[in-house]
């Protein structure tokens, strides 16, 4: 569990010297050592030798991205992942990172030395370097962790890129995130770097709202995305759902969020035979779905139902702060 009742096994026993300390040895050789790692009033970092910086920032708290049923390793290991398709979304490579707790009194230690096995574990796998962070101490019950992750691009793909006429595609199956799938999920770093390569590529960015919201925002000005329902690929996690809820797979899968996959757009123009062709010589195992076009329309909505050119508003994805 997370939260203990018993003081010798909580942070608050250990105090916050010791606390850093382990910190620093649990993270083991994904943070070097000070004055370029954990010890100094800022972090130092190796200036970028080629390409555009990237910087982003993500959170874990607990309660609204997990709960007691998520492992802590899957936990910390999430908070670098969702922090990663970020940096993949730009076709970036990632670098090092600063990463900041927000912790009760009562959390516990052997949950928080796991919570950075999946830290340490992810970030050893993806090449980050933990370089250096904050503790604070807040009230009990309460969990947050934030990371800062910087990286580089040789030509950042942007969201805002996309043109009319522009053939929009995903990667993988979307849906069911509720099913334990975001934590297992694989940033699409490697995948991303090479659509960054592509002339073809527009514009692009990661899933984590959900398709129907993300797509609005990915739509160029004055166009709506005209979407091939029936194109749109649907995880098996969704179906399970759907059984559940009572709400179709498809919406599950337009607007539960948190797929951490791509969505791009390539030029109009552009052969979309041999794209695709190249795509499957390059990721045989990785679905790619062409699910729609951009169209000229001004109206507000920007979601078009491909067959009756009707507007889709019924697939509004997950909004922070807005009330159910």
């Amino acid at each position: 569990m997370i939260f203990t009742q018993e003081y010798e096994d909580s942070i608050a026993y250990l105090g916050e010297r010791s606390l850093l300390s382990n910190i620093q040895k649990w993270l083991g050789p994904c943070t070097p050592p000070a004055p370029y790692g954990m010890g100094d009033d800022c972090a130092v970092l190796n200036p970028f030798s080629s390409g555009k910086p990237l910087l982003t920032t993500d959170s874990m708290t607990y309660g609204q991205h997990f709960d007691a049923s998520v492992s802590a390793k899957d936990a910390g290991a999430k908070l670098i992942k969702r922090n990663l398709s970020d940096i993949a979304a730009m076709g970036g490579t990632p670098s090092s990172a600063v990463l900041a707790l927000l912790c009760g009194p009562d959390v516990s230690t052997r949950w928080l030395q796991k919570f950075f096995e999946g830290v340490r574990a992810t970030s050893l796998n993806y090449n980050v370097s933990l370089v250096g962070g904050d503790v604070s101490q807040v009230n009990k019950g309460a969990f947050s962790a934030v990371l800062t992750l910087t990286g580089t691009a040789l030509d950042p793909i942007l969201r805002q890129t996309a043109q009319q006429n522009d053939q929009i595609y995903v990667t993988g199956f979307l849906g069911g995130s509720a099913l334990g799938k975001h934590y297992a999920f694989a940033p699409r770093l490697v995948e991303a770097r090479w659509l960054a390569k592509q002339s073809e590529c527009n514009a692009m960015m990661d899933l984590t709202d959900g398709l129907g919201k993300d797509l609005s925002v990915f739509c160029p000005i004055k166009c709506a995305a005209e979407i091939n329902l029936d194109a749109i690929p649907i995880d098996q996690s969704a179906h399970k759902i759907a059984k559940l809820s009572k709400r179709k797979a498809l919406e599950h899968a337009m607007c539960d969020g948190e797929d951490y996959e791509l969505l791009f757009s390539i030029n109009g123009n552009s052969n979309r035979s041999k794209f695709e062709s190249r795509w499957a010589a390059a990721f045989p195992d990785l679905c790619l779905t062409n699910i729609g076009v951009f169209v000229a329309d001004s109206r507000t909505s920007k979601l078009l139902d491909s067959k009756t050119k009707e507007v889709l508003s019924m697939y509004p994805g997950f909004e922070h702060f807005k009330l159910p």
